[in-house]
C-alpha cells in the first residue's frame, strides 16, 4: 500500500517513458508550468519571511484562516508556500508540491476569500486562483516530467539497482 503510493508521488509521469521528441517537448511544457505555478507562492513566502512583523496583522485583519489563530496560520502558510513551491520547482516530489499548491489556491479562493475580510480586501481573485488550481491539478495528474529531480533520481536508482527478477521476489 505504501510503496505504490510513494511510487506514484515520485513518478515523473507517463511522458518520461515516451519517444524522445514527445518526451522532451512535454517535459519543457511541464517545466514551464511548474515554474509558473511555483513562482508566485515562493515569492509570497519569501516576502512574508522578510516582513514577519506584519504577519499578525495580515493573518488577523486581511485574510484570516478560519479556525486557525494567526500565530499558527502565518508560519504554517509561509512554510508551505516555500516548501511546496520549491518541491514543485525542482520536481522533487513534484506531485506533492503541485497538489499542495492547488489545495492552497483552492482554500484561498473558496474559504479565505469568502470571509468578510477576504471579500473586503479582494484576496480571492478568480482569474488568479482558478488557473492555479487547474495547473496544480494537471501537474499532479501528469507528474513533473523528465526535466525534474524525480526523473533524475528514478534513472539513478534504476541504474544502481536493476529490477529484481520476478522469480526472486
Amino acid at each position: 500500500m505504501i510503496r505504490p503510493l510513494l511510487h506514484f508521488l515520485t513518478d515523473p509521469g507517463p511522458t518520461a517513458r515516451a519517444a524522445p521528441p514527445l518526451k522532451w517537448g512535454v517535459a519543457a511544457l511541464l517545466l514551464l508550468g511548474r515554474w509558473w505555478l511555483a513562482w508566485p507562492f515562493i515569492t509570497a513566502g519569501w516576502h512574508r519571511l522578510f516582513t514577519w512583523d506584519s504577519q499578525a496583522f495580515l493573518f488577523t485583519d486581511i485574510h484570516p484562516v478560519p479556525l486557525l489563530p494567526a500565530a499558527v496560520a502565518a508560519p504554517l502558510t509561509t512554510g508551505a508556500e516555500i516548501a511546496l513551491g520549491l518541491s514543485l520547482l525542482l520536481g522533487l516530489g513534484g506531485r506533492v508540491g503541485a497538489a499542495g499548491l492547488a489545495v492552497m489556491a483552492a482554500v484561498l479562493f473558496l474559504v479565505i476569500g469568502r470571509t468578510p475580510q477576504g471579500m473586503e480586501s479582494g484576496i480571492a481573485i478568480a482569474e488568479e486562483q482558478i488557473p492555479w488550481i487547474m495547473a496544480g491539478t494537471a501537474l499532479f495528474l501528469s507528474g513533473p516530467g523528465s526535466m525534474s529531480l524525480d526523473a533524475a533520481l528514478r534513472g539513478f536508482w534504476r541504474r544502481r539497482f536493476p529490477a529484481i527478477p520476478q522469480t526472486m521476489r
